[in-house]
């Protein structure tokens, strides 16, 4: 029988030890999360309410807004929550977790600009088309097919980070995750 031993949560590099500076990187923190998440609502809000943006351009413009928004509250709040208090450690499913949604909302980011640039591609170059390419089903459609890839790709990426090989062990794989968590 080998000797193994079980990681359960790793640190983080640490916070300032005087008070004062882990109070103004809580204001920043804070600040900084309230300002985007009040940004995107306003994005949001308009972009809804006004009946003469309801294009596909804005379509995708609130779904950005909305994952920023989620790609934002993924990692702030726990910074503020860790800079007034000190605390450093993070268990191996938060740490999972977190690195999970954080590629997901980066992957389906990146699948929404394209989209976004190709919608203007086809309202450029192809203008008199726009509105057969372009109607609402097939924006729907695009949205849902990025978050299922998105799903897809993310979730084999984390699943094969966080089970070992037989020819690597589990500290080889965990030094990876240590900087994002």
């Amino acid at each position: 029988m080998a000797n193994s031993t079980m990681v359960t949560e790793f640190l983080l590099l640490s916070f300032p030890d005087c008070w004062n500076m882990r109070v103004f990187y809580f204001t920043v923190f804070t600040v900084t999360y309230l300002g985007t998440m009040l940004g995107n609502l306003l994005i949001i809000t308009v972009t809804s309410a006004a009946q003469n943006l309801h294009t596909p351009m804005y379509f995708f413009l609130r779904n950005l807004s909305i994952l920023d928004m989620c790609f934002i509250s993924i990692t702030v709040p726990r910074a503020c929550v860790n800079s007034i208090t000190g605390n450093r450690n993070i268990s191996v499913g938060g740490c999972a977790t977190q690195i999970f949604l954080v590629l997901f909302c980066a992957y389906v980011e990146m699948l929404f600009l394209s989209i976004m640039a190709w919608n203007r591609y086809v309202a450029i170059c192809q203008s008199l088309q726009y509105p057969i390419l372009m109607n609402p089903q097939f924006c729907v459609c695009m949205t849902l097919a990025s978050l299922l890839s998105g799903l897809a790709y993310v979730g084999v990426h984390t699943g094969n980070n966080l089970l070992p090989s037989a020819s690597q062990t589990w500290a080889i794989r965990s030094s990876v995750m240590i900087p994002l968590c």
